[in-house]
């Protein structure tokens, strides 16, 4: 029997605690033999989240890779894992594993059959840090810069003659009268539908983002979830950094001559960098750059920790006289997004 995930449509639920006993696998294969040879359930990866679609890139690289046009094999866009939060055994998947035993994390999880957990979401407190399931960044209305946007009259008036002048063409083949050429009346249609076509396809488009995001937003306490987008909130964390690199750049008159070397030059100088007048932004910033490893992506800052609303189901796996990290390392929750 294949496990498969339980819980509601709308929302994730939440465990929170420190991670024992952590198991990293570099690939879907080693995974679910992992699995197999502790006796877990069967479990149809592709039907979690956007697994299906890393795998198939995935076998993209793999073919890549024997076609001989590079020297080293190329690793797989993701590694899963499988850890406890008390009792409670979780399994996930993102693209590099920087958490470790000890750690204390905050874990958005749907259930499982046979009583395990699938992670969408870890967040780590101690250094504002967010792992999120692959592809899954922003939610569905987040490129869009007006959510509530509709139709405009002309435009709805025009798709009103399009299809009427269809409606009259189909009429006059049926009753066999011609008082207006049918070939003109249905190029009329088109003509005019051909606007409204146009415009519902833009705007298909511009909502881009995912329904899984909308769901791990809205666990997390995010006001707007459906608009939020992680990526745009650690980019007001990394202003101060973009403008640094530039001015290093700007100004650079050592031997390199490739911008991206120029910048990894820069990024290796800052990183150790220590001032007084460091904010906690700036520590922060330093300390993603220092964890940020070869092929890490999904991962990110995120400035503060919404409330949690009630409705959630919150499991707390850690004791109640342990210090709750997410209160201290959190900030203010009423500047949310």
């Amino acid at each position: 029997m294949k496990s498969c995930a339980t819980s509601s449509i709308e929302h994730y639920q939440i465990i929170t605690g420190y991670i024992t006993d952590l198991a990293v696998y570099p690939s879907r294969e080693t995974f679910i033999q992992a699995r197999q040879l502790a006796g877990c359930a069967d479990i149809n990866l592709n039907s979690i989240g956007y697994l299906a679609l890393v795998y198939k890139i995935n076998q993209m690289i793999a073919a890549q890779d024997s076609s001989g046009k590079y020297d080293t094999p190329t690793p797989n866009i993701e590694q899963y894992y499988r850890f406890k939060l008390g009792d409670n055994l979780i399994e996930g998947v993102c693209s590099r594993v920087a958490f470790t035993d000890g750690d204390y994390v905050e874990v958005v999880v749907d259930p499982m059959d046979g009583g395990s957990y699938f992670a969408y979401a870890l967040r780590r407190p101690v250094d504002h840090l967010i792992w999120m399931h692959p592809y899954v960044t922003e939610g569905t209305e987040a490129s869009v810069e007006n959510p509530k946007i509709r139709t405009s009259p002309i435009v709805k008036f025009m798709e009103l003659i399009g299809i009427s002048s269809c409606i009259w063409g189909l009429l006059q083949i049926y009753l066999q009268i011609s008082l207006v050429p049918t070939l003109y009346l249905f190029i009329l249609g088109a003509i005019l539908l051909l606007p409204l076509i146009i415009f519902c396809g833009k705007k298909k488009q511009v909502n881009t983002g995912s329904p899984i995001a909308d769901r791990i937003y809205t666990t997390l306490g995010y006001h707007n979830p459906k608009q939020f987008s992680i990526e745009k909130e650690q980019a007001l964390l990394l202003k101060k950094l973009e403008q640094l690199s530039a001015n290093y750049i700007a100004t650079y008159q050592g031997p390199l001559t490739e911008g991206e070397e120029i910048i990894k030059e820069f990024l290796n100088q800052y990183k150790d960098q220590q001032s007084p007048s460091d904010t906690e932004s700036d520590k922060l910033v330093k300390q993603y750059i220092k964890i940020e490893q070869n092929g890490m992506q999904w991962v990110y800052l995120y400035r503060c920790a919404p409330t949690i609303p009630n409705y959630i189901t919150v499991i707390h796996t850690e004791r109640n006289n342990d210090e709750i990290e997410s209160s201290n390392q959190s900030s203010n929750s009423d500047n949310c997004p």
